[in-house]
Formats: structure tokens, C-alpha cells, sequence
């Protein structure tokens, strides 16, 4: 007898082959402007990399890698970086046809590259079908040649860099085998609610190779008044700005810049404030009869090679000191410390928590944002592992009756 496939058996085949298909998921921000904003990416190294390999690898400036991983201002761009460690990568997020994503990187083809090996050296923030897309490869092929010059589109988001009205950059965060919601909005001080909102995830779960937009607590200098010089550091980590001669830190205790010669202001001109003995950042105490009076000497901005400066007054209930006429001491800039963090390998965001600020809960702002985003997809590689499960599904529940196979 001619053997039969019981209809529920055909059904259930081809849902297991429709469902092997599995995508992961990342956000993408719709946009309408010609502006750029900051953005940041997280990258897992894939291997041992000096600190300038990474800088030429996304093409971007040392000095703000070193700031964005709050690294010590002189660290030599020779120091190696371990395989699986995590770093914070900043980058300019311009809107590209209608949609946020970061352009600037080319990388340049080697003779044993594949497109696959080339988004696994970009910690998988790229997919094969992605860098295809960018460079109008035929969809095909994946051969590639040696020396041809590759756009490595980089996912990043704006949302007008706020989170629930506090100032935040985005970062692009690649899911990880054992990572949950609840892992990485510790990791990273934000709350699960925050980080649904923001994905617009329709469930509290992800999936490996999953790409999420994470809000990391920044210090903007919007309200400093600045002449000519625009920052938005994020907590945790500092910009030097000014001809490299001003450094200013953000956090981690609170979401205000602090701005102070830096490490590598020997050279710099103008540092002190005009009509005393105060340079930028130090603050001057006064007891009064009544309260203290406090002067500060201010960063206001950078114009013509010159650094600007102005002295700011207030009065407070009590001085911070005993003393009656306290003084915060006036350092020379060459004698300034600052002070050192190693990036140590994690394999897991609870591991490193970098730029852990403050948490935020979920509010209008995370869904307004929310609305305004679209959800894509990207091949995964968890395809084989939904075919099991559901061929397994299949046995279990499907009785086996020889005499239909008769």
C-alpha cells in the first residue's frame, strides 16, 4: 500500500520549517533631519586589540574612546585590549534615508575575509544581508575581494537624547547567550519597563544576536552657556574639549559636568579665571555672618584658540569647611590627577557595568519614544534550535500508528 502522511503530521512539518526561520530583533529610529547626534556602541572584542586598532576599526578619535571608557587621559594608544572585553565605542548617529544608522566605517576587504567573518569582527552589530545592502552586493554572492573597500552600517538611536526626560545617550547593545532583560538593565542602571518601551518589544524577552537600544544617564552642557562648544558626556565617562586643554567629567553621583584643566594642558593658555588665583573648576569659600559665600571659576567656552572662563557667585547656608576663609586648592593643570580605570575583560554586562548611572523608571516619555520607532529583524542563528524543539514537540504529542504509514 502506498504510504500516507496524516494531514496534522504535513502541518505540523512545514510550521517547524516556517518558525526555523527565526530573526532577531533591533530598533530602528525614523528621522526626517539632516543633524547628527552622539551615539555609542557596545563591542565585545572578538580578539586581542591595541587601543588604536579599535580607534581605526570604527574610525573614530582616540581621545574620545579613552573618554567614553573613562581610561586615564595619557593611556598610550599601544595598550592591548583582551579578547571578550567590553568597551564603549561613541559615534556620530546622522539620518540616513529616513532611518538613524552610522555610515562612517569602511573596512577594507582581506584575502581570508568572508562577509560573516567580517560582522563577527564587528561583534555581530552587523548582519551579512546588511553590509550586502550598503554596498549593493548581490544577495547570491558572498565572495568577496581583497583590497575592495566595504560601508559598515552600525546601528545607533537619538530619540532626542533624553530618557523619560532626563538627558541619555543610546547605546547599541548585541544580546548574549544568558543575558535577560532584568541582567542588563541592572548592568547598565535602567529598568526592564524601560528598556520594553524604548525597544518596543511586544514581550519582556530577547533573544541572542538581538539588538537593543540601551539609555545611558548623560551630562549635557546645555544649561552651562557655552560659547562656541556643545558636550553631552555620558555618566561615568568625560570629554576633553577646548584644543584638549579642558577636561569634563560627568557623574557618577550626579548628572552635572565638571569641568578642570587637563592632564594635557601644560601648553594651554587662559586657565585662570581674570581678578584672582583660581583656575577653571576650583571653587572659593567665604564665611559669612550669616552663611558662605561661594566662588567658583567656570568653563564658558572656546573661541580663537582661547579658553574662556568666568567667575561665578552664590551663597549657601553653610561653607563645606570649618574654616573661615577656605580655600580649594589652586593646582597648576600639569599637576592635576587623573585618575586611572582598566577595562577588564566581562563577559556579560553585569560583569563590567560600565557607566552605571542612575535608574529610571518607565513613564510617557519611553512610550512616546517608543511609538515613534520601528521594530527589524535580522537572521539569527537560533534557527536549528526552534527546528529541535519543535520536532520534539512533534513526538510527544503526535501517537504513532503504524497503520497509517502502512
Amino acid at each position: 500500500m502506498e504510504s500516507t502522511w496524516p494531514h496534522s503530521l504535513q502541518f505540523l512539518l512545514f510550521f517547524s520549517l516556517l518558525f526555523s526561520m527565526a530573526f532577531s530583533k533591533s530598533v530602528i529610529e525614523p528621522c526626517n533631519s539632516s543633524t547628527s547626534c552622539n551615539s555609542l556602541l557596545s563591542y565585545l572584542l572578538p580578539s586581542d586589540m591595541k587601543l588604536a586598532e579599535i580607534s581605526t576599526k570604527f574610525n573614530i578619535n582616540p581621545i574620545e574612546l579613552v573618554g567614553s571608557n573613562n581610561l586615564d587621559q595619557q593611556t598610550s594608544q599601544t595598550l592591548i585590549l583582551s579578547a571578550k572585553t567590553t568597551i564603549k565605542i561613541p559615534i556620530q548617529c546622522p539620518c540616513i534615508n529616513g532611518i538613524r544608522q552610522s555610515v562612517s566605517t569602511l573596512y577594507t576587504v582581506q584575502p581570508i575575509d568572508t562577509i560573516e567573518s567580517i560582522c563577527t569582527g564587528f561583534g555581530n552589530l552587523v548582519s551579512p544581508d546588511q553590509i550586502k545592502a550598503a554596498n549593493d552586493l548581490d544577495n547570491s554572492s558572498s565572495s568577496l575581494e581583497s583590497g575592495q573597500s566595504l560601508k559598515i552600517p552600525l546601528p545607533c538611536t537619538c530619540f532626542n537624547n533624553t530618557d523619560n526626560g532626563v538627558t541619555a545617550l543610546y547605546l547599541s547593545y548585541v544580546v548574549r547567550e544568558g543575558d535577560s532583560l532584568d541582567s542588563i538593565a541592572g548592568a547598565y542602571g535602567t529598568t526592564v519597563t524601560d528598556l520594553v518601551g524604548v525597544n518596543k518589544l511586544g514581550s519582556p524577552s530577547i533573544d541572542p544576536g538581538d539588538i537593543l537600544a540601551i539609555p545611558i544617564s548623560a551630562c549635557s552642557s546645555a544649561n552651562m552657556n557655552l560659547y562656541n562648544d556643545s558636550l553631552l558626556v555620558p555618566n561615568g565617562g568625560y570629554a576633553l574639549t577646548a584644543g584638549n586643554c579642558i577636561f569634563c567629567s560627568c557623574g557618577p553621583r550626579n548628572l552635572s559636568l565638571h569641568c578642570v584643566p587637563s592632564a594635557l594642558s601644560a601648553s594651554c593658555p587662559n586657565l585662570q579665571c581674570k581678578g584672582n588665583n583660581l583656575f577653571i573648576g576650583d571653587v572659593e569659600e567665604e564665611l559669612m555672618g550669616t552663611g558662605c559665600n561661594v566662588t567658583t571659576c567656570l568653563y564658558r567656552g572656546y573661541v580663537n584658540h582661547k579658553v574662556l572662563s568666568s567667575l561665578s557667585n552664590t551663597y549657601r547656608a553653610q561653607c563645606t569647611s570649618n574654616h573661615s576663609n577656605p580655600l580649594s586648592p589652586s593646582l597648576p593643570p600639569s599637576s592635576i590627577g587623573i585618575p586611572s580605570v582598566h577595562v577588564l575583560p566581562s563577559l556579560a554586562p553585569a560583569a563590567a557595568a560600565p557607566f552605571a548611572g542612575h535608574g529610571f523608571g518607565s513613564g510617557p516619555t519611553a512610550v512616546q519614544i517608543a511609538s515613534s520607532a520601528t521594530v527589524s529583524t535580522r537572521t539569527s542563528n537560533s534557527a536549528p534550535f526552534i527546528l529541535v524543539f519543535l520536532l520534539a514537540l512533534m513526538l510527544v504529542f503526535i501517537p504513532f500508528d503504524p497503520n497509517v504509514y502502512s
